[in-house]
């Protein structure tokens, strides 16, 4: 067990083990066993975002992701615990119906805002890990790009692979889902400038570099109004 999450639970023990302090003298009428029935609950939300949030071992950016679900977890103890030593200390004024009502509104409100957290979380892993493959599939070309340019001799090829280069290279680095089919036909396209370039058809190269730039333009205007 980490430190991190043995804290946690030790100072989670100092706060059930405070509410057992305050709880044991009130009298134990229906909306008292109401009241620590929600609280148990509450505390075992905690237990279960703590074990969620820093007990897996997962990246330090998904983990930072994680942690607005720990504070919705926290502020759900504090108010549940507030809430339910009020009820329990005005039980002769209130009924038991209303008390019900307002604990199953608290957990409500805590479980929608869990997952509200958690689906919002969900959605930016999913746009970071999209955006990273974009941002591989950019670098990749790059790469054979340059493994070209080192293989091929005639100048006039290595000429129109080189300009090609340096665009690919001040191209607009924000990736794009919606550029993700242009990149796909940037890749095909490679695919057939290599195979010019071996022949050394120094033509059907220059026309490709030039159909490619094209692409890489339409690409980085993409990019640019998103």
């Amino acid at each position: 067990m980490n430190k991190k999450l043995l804290k946690g639970y030790v100072l989670l023990f100092l706060v059930l083990l405070l509410y057992l302090t305050i709880t044991v003298p009130i009298p134990k009428t229906a909306v008292f066993w109401m009241a620590c029935g929600f609280s148990a609950l509450a505390f075992l939300a905690q237990i279960y975002t703590l074990h969620t949030v820093i007990g897996q071992e997962i990246a330090m950016k998904d983990r930072a992701l994680d942690f607005p679900k720990l504070r919705i977890s926290v502020l759900y103890l504090i108010i549940q615990f507030a809430v339910s030593l009020i009820l329990m200390k005005t039980t002769a004024q209130i009924p038991v119906w209303a008390a019900a009502a307002i604990e199953v509104g608290i957990l409500l409100l805590a479980v929608t805002g869990f997952y509200a957290v958690e689906a919002a979380c969900a959605e930016v892993k999913r746009q970071n890990g999209q955006n990273q493959q974009n941002m591989e599939t950019m670098q990749r070309i790059k790469e054979r790009l340059s493994r070209l340019i080192l293989h091929c001799e005639q100048e006039e090829i290595q000429k129109s692979l080189r300009k090609l280069a340096d665009e690919i290279q001040f191209a607009n680095p924000t990736p794009t889902d919606c550029a993700q089919e242009i990149e796909e036909e940037m890749t095909s396209l490679l695919t057939e400038i290599e195979a010019a370039s071996l022949a050394d058809d120094a033509d059907t190269v220059h026309a490709l570099c030039h159909n490619m730039m094209g692409l890489l333009k339409e690409r980085d205007s993409i990019c640019k109004n998103k």
